[in-house]
């Protein structure tokens, strides 16, 4: 049975929304789970089954990290990501993967998967030998993040920003969930050598 991704364009609606800043916060952490703009992608079960690696498609393309603290600068994390090219031949992918992080002394956040959990789904329906499920591993590296407070679709939240290796800006995520919606924070897929 084929994974496929779908897309509805028509009948999109465009909404725009005033986002103020107000100051930088010290009294939250960066615990719980964080998306952008409209929320639409999260972590946690809803968008990935971890048990037989298959993708649902979130209504709106965008990013979720979740934050588990086990100390005051080391916990557990979990990323979803769903994006889409609609250049030339449209191309949707998902990339699903969790870990351990580190909060390091100058304030940066180091992400390290566990190795053999993560997944990505890519799809291409114009090229019919492009759309599967396969292995994810990418070790994050944040400049730095700040947390502030800010007014996002009418309401006061928390925004999460991070930096990543190179200082630019990620796309800005607010406070979706605390606790965070997550999968257990062990590795939960063994590496088999020599099996196919």
């Amino acid at each position: 049975m084929r994974r496929c991704f779908g897309l509805i364009v028509a009948g999109a609606a465009l909404v725009l929304h005033k986002v103020r800043a107000l100051s930088p916060v010290s009294d939250t952490g960066i615990d719980g789970t964080w998306s952008t703009g409209t929320g639409a992608v999260e972590t946690g079960q809803k968008y990935f089954n971890i048990v037989n690696d298959t993708f649902i498609v979130p209504p709106l393309s965008g990013q979720s990290y979740s934050f588990l603290p086990n100390s005051d600068t080391t916990g557990y994390w979990e990323e979803l990501v769903y994006k889409y090219n609609t250049s030339g031949c449209y191309e949707a992918m998902l990339f699903w993967q969790h870990g351990n992080y580190t909060i390091n002394a100058n304030n940066s956040i180091t992400l390290t998967p566990f190795g053999p959990d993560g997944r990505q789904q890519v799809s291409r329906p114009c090229d019919t030998s492009t759309d599967y499920v396969g292995y994810y591993y990418q070790p994050e590296y944040m400049q730095r993040y700040e947390i502030t407070t800010y007014l996002h679709y009418g309401q006061y939240t928390y925004k999460l920003q991070l930096y990543a290796y190179d200082g630019s800006l990620k796309p800005s995520m607010y406070l979706k969930y605390r606790p965070a919606a997550m999968y257990p924070t062990v590795p939960m897929h063994k590496n088999v050598i020599g099996v196919e």
